[in-house]
């Protein structure tokens, strides 16, 4: 199979090693494994431990934050450039073999992953937000604009009337209007000059992580078999995605500079919440929803046999949120704290196991259970990957 590794960081070197050591940065990636390892083809043979960095003035003026907001600096309040690193793999499998990096003590890092049909799997993340698949903005549909699309404005331009807003796909770079038509061969020509970048199925499996936020965008990734405690929210944007088999707990705390969407809703059963209104756009409202996932512009997603907790009574709080996101199937999942655990728009939908689509009305069971008076508390995960009391 042939691999690709772009890594917009400098690109290490690193021998074997049991011992934990101490960093100034997020860890280069080890290129090639053990011998005794042979399936995957990235390993992580030691612990990180990353040294505290304080907060510093961003310089929206600099590229980083230009390229980072696509052509909006004012608008971004995303990590710091000393604090993100970006691994570029294709085709690969990330082994941590059950090693910690941890970030604790300081400013939250963050470690995106970009490239395509990837799994990272078997580690322990501390105070490092991840991010599946990176550059893309879903779009917002109070103005009818995607950022880091030529296509944008209120169906004034041939391309979006042609194209509609872009999911974070393999087509995203072709059809995002610098490429037109978007074609076979278009695609080709991409391809082979390197300026297509592929950003779907992107996957963790078996993670442990403490953070402030996990984002996903890549059509076709998921979360599988993890254990996420979140001072946040999950992200997932405009990507296809399957949740799977996951213990989230999280405090559904707002961003310091957001305030609660002033919500007009009907609880429609046990279960749903439904809400005729456009949901705050992310980049560029000041108003959000207090929500342990929220899932925007993805349709077809599967969440199915999770836990989702939260740490401390919050009534306006939801365990998923869907904005514009039709055909989700909810399934098998545990609500612990929530009275009405799912809010929806109406522009997304709910499908049974089969995909047959179900009135928010109609939607009493299929194995999902409320609790709503369990609460975690203030948890955290140790580096052996355990959760406990804070």
């Amino acid at each position: 199979m042939k691999i690709k590794m772009l890594v917009l960081s400098s690109i290490f070197i690193l021998l074997a090693c049991s011992q934990q050591k101490n960093y100034d940065q997020l860890p280069p990636l080890l290129l090639k494994c053990n011998d005794i390892d042979y399936s995957s083809d990235y390993c992580l043979n030691q612990d990180y431990n990353i040294k505290p960095l304080e907060p510093r003035k961003k310089n929206k003026d600099s590229w980083f934050y230009i390229f980072l907001s696509g052509g909006h600096p004012s608008q971004y309040s995303g990590p710091d450039e000393q604090n993100i690193i970006i691994y570029a793999l294709e085709n690969a499998v990330l082994e941590m073999n059950n090693h910690f990096i941890d970030s604790s003590g300081g400013i939250s890092r963050e470690l995106v992953f970009r490239g395509n049909d990837v799994i990272i799997r078997n580690g322990i993340v501390l105070n490092v937000n991840i991010s599946l698949g990176d550059s893309y903005f879903s779009p917002n549909f109070a103005t009818g604009e995607q950022i880091n699309n030529s296509s944008v404005g209120k169906n004034t331009n041939s391309e979006i009337i042609k194209y509609g807003f872009l999911y974070a796909d393999n087509l995203y770079d072709c059809k995002q209007g610098t490429y037109v038509p978007c074609n076979s061969d278009q695609l080709k020509i991409l391809e082979n000059s390197q300026r297509l970048k592929k950003r779907e199925n992107m996957f963790i499996k078996n993670i442990k992580n403490k953070a402030n936020d996990l984002t996903l965008q890549s059509w076709g990734g998921g979360i599988f078999n993890s254990q996420l405690i979140l001072k946040n929210r999950i992200n997932i944007y405009g990507s296809k995605s399957t949740i799977i088999n996951n213990k989230i707990i999280s405090n559904a705390e707002l961003k310091a500079e957001n305030s609660i969407f002033p919500l007009i809703q009907i609880k429609k059963s046990n279960l749903i919440a439904h809400s005729q209104q456009i949901f705050p756009d992310e980049n560029d409202d000041k108003t959000a929803i207090s929500t342990v996932t929220y899932i925007k512009f993805s349709p077809n997603t599967v969440i199915d046999n999770n836990s989702f907790t939260l740490t401390q009574k919050n009534d306006q709080a939801y365990a998923i949120v869907l904005d514009h996101s039709p055909r989700v199937r909810i399934t098998n999942n545990t609500f612990n704290g929530f009275k009405v655990p799912i809010l929806m728009d109406q522009w997304s939908s709910i499908v049974d196991e089969k995909g047959n689509e179900i009135k928010p009305e109609n939607f009493t069971g299929y194995g999902n259970v409320i609790n709503p008076d369990k609460f975690s508390g203030n948890v955290t995960l140790n580096r052996k990957g355990e959760i406990v009391k804070e």
